[in-house]
Parts: C-alpha cells; structure tokens; sequence
C-alpha cells in the first residue's frame, strides 16, 4: 500500500519548484553548462536526483543572482542570508531608509491579509517570503552602509585634527 511521507526539506522542495516556475529552465541550463534534462530533474523534488554545490553556484549566476534555492538551503537549516550588493552600487542613506520602510510596511499589510483571511494559500506564502527577503536585504544593506560611513569618520576626524594644529589653532 502507498504510504504517504513528508518531506525532511520542505523548505528546499519549495525553493526548488518556485525557481523553475520563475525561469526557463532549458536557457538557464545551458547558460550554466548543465544538461538541461538533468536540471529539470534535480529541480523536481519526485526525482532522486540532487543538484550539487557547484551546480547551485553555476545556476544562481546563469540566472544573475537568484536567491532562491540558496534562501531554500540555508532556511531549512534555521539559517538566512542576505546578498550586500557593492558599495558604488547602492543607493544613498536616506532612500534606504525610506525604501526599508516601505518594505516593512508591504511586509506588516501582506501579514494583516492573511490572518484576516484565516488561512495561507502557497501564494500569498511565496509573496510573504519574499516580501520578507528584501525588508531583510534592505536592512543589510542599510547597516553595511552605515558601518562604512562610521569607519570613516575616525579618519576625517584625525585628519581635522592634524590640520588644526599644523594650523596653530
């Protein structure tokens, strides 16, 4: 008789079908230099097949930067991670905190809706999660800026320093 088994990586399983539904799959596998047979395969949680690390770095940067499958491998091991983008990159301090604001506030709306609805469909699911995601990018983002903008200041204030007493004041 069939017996029905849950998952130990329900997070992965996840990750894994939302990846695919979000790319093509066959243009991705080629960007990355895998079959792309063999990576429908390991995206489908039905198949034995699993994707490797290299595969799952190769595939993250054919699809320019991802985030998901790794968000589903490290949130099943009660972890998570946020990308910092470069420092030229980001935008100034203030639309930081605006837009990290905005994203908490969409985050807190998302939130009243389902417990207003009493239940979780697996979209609202993805949208939560991913709404949540770029509130927690944002808010690294915004610390990594202000830690960069305190590290300077010791040297600015030295140098001021040096150019007042060089100065006799």
């Amino acid at each position: 008789m069939f017996e029905q088994t849950c998952s130990k990586h329900p997070h992965w399983i996840s990750a894994c079908q939302r990846f695919a539904a979000n790319h093509n799959v066959a243009e991705l596998a080629d960007k990355a230099g895998i079959n792309p047979q063999t990576l429908r395969n390991k995206l489908n949680p039905d198949q034995p097949h699993e994707l490797t690390v290299a595969e799952l770095i190769a595939i993250t940067q054919a699809s320019e930067g991802d985030e998901t499958l790794f968000d589903g491998a490290l949130f099943c091991c009660g972890l998570t991670a946020v990308a910092i983008p470069e420092r030229e990159k980001g935008p100034s301090l203030a639309h930081q905190v605006i837009d990290t604001t905005a994203k908490v506030a969409g985050l807190g709306a998302q939130a009243l809706t389902v417990v207003e609805s009493g239940r979780v469909t697996k979209g609202q699911r993805n949208a939560l999660v991913g709404a949540a995601t770029a509130a927690m990018g944002n808010l690294a983002l915004l610390i990594t800026e202000i830690e960069h903008k305190y590290q300077a200041i010791p040297s600015l204030s030295c140098a001021l320093d040096m150019a007042r007493m060089a100065a006799g004041a």
